[in-house]
């Protein structure tokens, strides 16, 4: 019963619209089911090598960055609105005309564009969050979108998986874009009258405030971002690894994505609710960066695979679940009425550079170093991150941006 009250107080004061952006983050990440296999993809499909594939990968975090930008500077003048549905249009388009692209520039160059589109969503949505929810609850608004995130992460790869493996990888880019355009018509049918409310008059566009002079906020996205990086090899490296080294076939890609998908879908809620009532964000910003470092260290410590990769996934899970929704939280508390969109952009853009860097910080090193050696770097990384987040601790809570 205590449970249940957690769970029921934990959802409780959310505004409506915030619950339809979740709606639509679920419907659109669904649909997310291409980026878990891409890896995989690469190499076993087209025959690419591991640093070509990093490359691949590449174009798509550099195309992330650039629409992470373009979606936060819109926001602010044309709508939430409008910036969600251009990115959700744009991404089903460049996910199904994927199938005809196979050179390795031809596809890099495809997949940066489409990134630019799929990146512009996150600011919109988030922003949006902020915007249309309560102030109270904004912490909370931005972990229902990523538990919407994660649900669709733990339906997504277990759907993209059987295809690939039963159907083919075409099918599964297809299928992927056709998910982008129902998500515009469940954004068209239960966000109709945000329409022509979301764009902010002409004269209060303009802030003095920029993210890109506030040093604070740039040195915490930095920290963050190496952490990011690490965690980001799930999506990269680790497949890769699951395929070649403990022989799993896509199917149990899957799975594994599947379970680790429902574990944070679990967890996160009601973890963030106890951490907003107690209103001290940089202790859990800091035990969650470490827990996925001592994840990767797992794969590396035991030499059961069953055991490492049970151990990862619940220590990444922990620590993606006490991590990533404190982040654009924290620095929305640096932002003002008028510029919240580029401050969310900014946090959308450290994100999409760690997923830009990640790749060739993971699968080009592999080929030299290994699997296991590799996951102590990548331990190093996180734990590294949080310690020096905890140092900066005093000075994002006492300086004010410029």
């Amino acid at each position: 019963m205590k449970v249940l009250e957690l769970y029921k107080k934990t959802f409780s004061g959310l505004s409506v619209d915030v619950w339809k952006i979740a709606l639509i983050y679920l419907v659109n990440r669904c649909g997310e089911m291409v980026i878990p296999f891409m890896s995989v993809y690469l190499t076993s499909q087209l025959g690419f090598t591991k640093g070509e594939s990093g490359v691949t990968l590449l174009c798509f975090g550099l195309g992330a960055m650039i629409g992470s930008n373009v979606g936060g500077y819109l926001s602010d003048r044309i709508g939430n609105f409008k910036v969600m549905t251009l990115s959700l249009t744009g991404t089903g388009i460049g996910f199904i005309c994927l199938i005809f692209f196979q050179s390795l520039f031809a596809i890099s160059l495809w997949l940066a564009l489409t990134a630019v589109f799929s990146s512009m969503f996150s600011p919109a949505a988030f922003s949006g969050v902020a915007l249309w929810g309560k102030p109270e609850n904004k912490t909370r608004g931005f972990s229902l979108l990523r538990m919407a995130i994660n649900l669709g992460v733990a339906i997504g790869p277990a759907l993209g998986g059987f295809m690939a493996f039963y159907i083919g990888y075409k099918a599964l880019f297809v299928f992927d874009g056709m998910t982008c355009f129902i998500a515009v018509m469940v954004l068209q049918f239960v966000l109709a009258h945000r329409k022509e409310k979301t764009a902010r008059p002409v004269d209060l566009v303009v802030s003095k405030m920029s993210p890109y002079r506030d040093w604070v906020v740039l040195l915490f996205l930095f920290f963050n971002l190496l952490n990011m990086i690490a965690f980001f090899q799930i999506l990269f490296s680790v497949p890769v690894y699951f395929k070649e080294e403990i022989l799993m076939n896509e199917k149990l890609i899957g799975a594994f994505f599947t379970l680790n998908g429902l574990l944070v879908f679990a967890l996160e809620m009601p973890l963030v609710y106890i951490i907003e009532k107690k209103n001290k964000f940089f202790k859990p910003l800091v035990t969650g960066a470490i827990l996925i470092g001592l994840g990767y260290a797992s794969l590396s410590l035991f030499d059961n695979p069953l055991v490492a990769i049970l151990l990862y996934s619940v220590l990444v899970a922990l620590g993606e679940v006490i991590n990533f929704p404190l982040i654009p939280s924290l620095v929305m508390r640096r932002a003002d009425d008028q510029n919240q969109g580029k401050y969310m952009g900014v946090v959308s853009m450290m994100f999409a550079m760690a997923f830009a860097l990640a790749p060739v910080s993971g699968l080009p090193i592999v080929e030299r170093i290994g699997y296991h050696t590799y996951w102590n770097v990548a331990a190093a990384m996180s734990i590294l991150s949080g310690l020096c987040l905890w140092m900066l601790k005093g000075h994002f809570e006492k300086t004010s941006p410029t």
